[in-house]
């Protein structure tokens, strides 16, 4: 079953920027431009990866180039904001982790500044992770019991009222829940997002959520992008998506649920095999930006058309729309 697809993260970026030459066709990234056609992406949110580390602004710096890159080949690859080409795939950048904006030592200003230039540099951003897996000046990720720090909170009150959306993914529970008291608290307008998650119930990984977020995220009109990295779907079922999708929807998710895949080159990050020995990254046949018709049949046998359509393009291009792109900003 072929629909359109809108896919809430992938790491092409920091794909091509890893190593000099490599190619945005190159099927050794999971989601070239070929292999997110043939599965029907017409929307990608790229994102700009980093870890907390000394050169973690040079990096993301490399991959906002590399985005600007891509769209010198209109044909391949358009902003979000202008016009595609027949044959192009819309796309708009998110920061996976503030660390790629924002030096641990320097003002404060400094880093909001730069998140500034950059949105005037490669267009609007859909979301922003405050952390990576670790803790970094603004609060705990999935690897730590940490919560929201005073930095943290000057940052969520920069984007009140913007067109950058909060994004749990990678956020600690302990973040994930000082960030809606502090939003709740000040009554700040900021869109609430889990690009690439699962469902803690189905499978037990710290990086999928717990209901009691799900809930939140669904009554606050957010998004939760469905994971295909194994580790976080099932040990060893593939269609373990298929249960994932099927638990959202006992939560009611059916306006929230999409496709965040987090298609990566499995190739360059040394520390997930220590993280995950043994473990496969992606099962077959959910393992390239292709498998979409794959999936898309697989689920129609359970899931009616209307609610297809929901998860493959609509809950996030109403998102998009009516969050992101349909709300008011202040000034930088």
């Amino acid at each position: 079953m072929r629909l359109p697809i809108f896919d809430l993260h992938n790491d092409l970026l920091s794909f091509l920027s890893e190593q000099e030459n490599r190619s945005f066709l190159d099927p050794l990234s999971r989601c070239s431009y070929l292999q997110m056609k043939q599965g029907g992406v017409e929307t990608q949110v790229l994102a700009i990866f980093t870890n907390k580390s000394p050169n973690s602004i040079d990096l993301a710096q490399k991959q906002s180039e590399k985005l600007q890159w891509l769209y010198e080949h209109p044909s391949y690859f358009s902003p979000i904001s202008q016009q595609a080409q027949p044959t192009a795939i819309s796309t708009i950048a998110a920061f996976e982790g503030a660390s790629g904006f924002a030096d641990e030592y320097e003002p404060l200003t400094m880093s909001l500044q730069r998140l500034a230039n950059y949105q005037n540099k490669i267009g609007p951003l859909l979301y922003i992770g405050i952390t990576w897996n670790e803790e970094n000046r603004f609060g705990g990720g999935s690897d730590t019991s940490i919560g929201l720090k005073p930095d943290g909170v000057h940052l969520l009150e920069w984007l009140d009222n913007r067109k950058i959306a909060v994004d749990l993914s990678h956020a600690s529970d302990h973040l994930s829940y000082d960030v809606l008291n502090k939003i709740d608290q000040n009554n700040w307008r900021i869109p609430l997002i889990a690009s690439h998650c699962n469902f803690r119930k189905v499978h037990f990984a710290t990086r999928n959520l717990p209901d009691e977020l799900v809930l939140e995220i669904i009554h606050r009109k957010g998004l939760i992008g469905l994971n295909f990295f194994a580790p976080f779907v099932h040990k060893e079922d593939p269609n373990g998506l298929i249960q994932h999708v099927e638990y959202a929807l006992t939560l009611n998710a059916k306006e929230a649920l999409c496709f965040g895949s987090d298609f990566f080159c499995d190739k360059d990050p040394s520390n997930l095999q220590a993280k995950y020995p043994g473990q496969s990254f992606y099962h077959t046949p959910y393992d390239t930006a292709e498998c979409y018709p794959i999936l898309l049949e697989k689920l129609s046998l359970k899931l009616e058309l209307p609610i297809l359509q929901s998860i493959a393009y609509e809950n996030a291009r109403v998102f998009l729309n009516t969050q992101i792109l349909g709300m008011s900003t202040s000034g930088t």
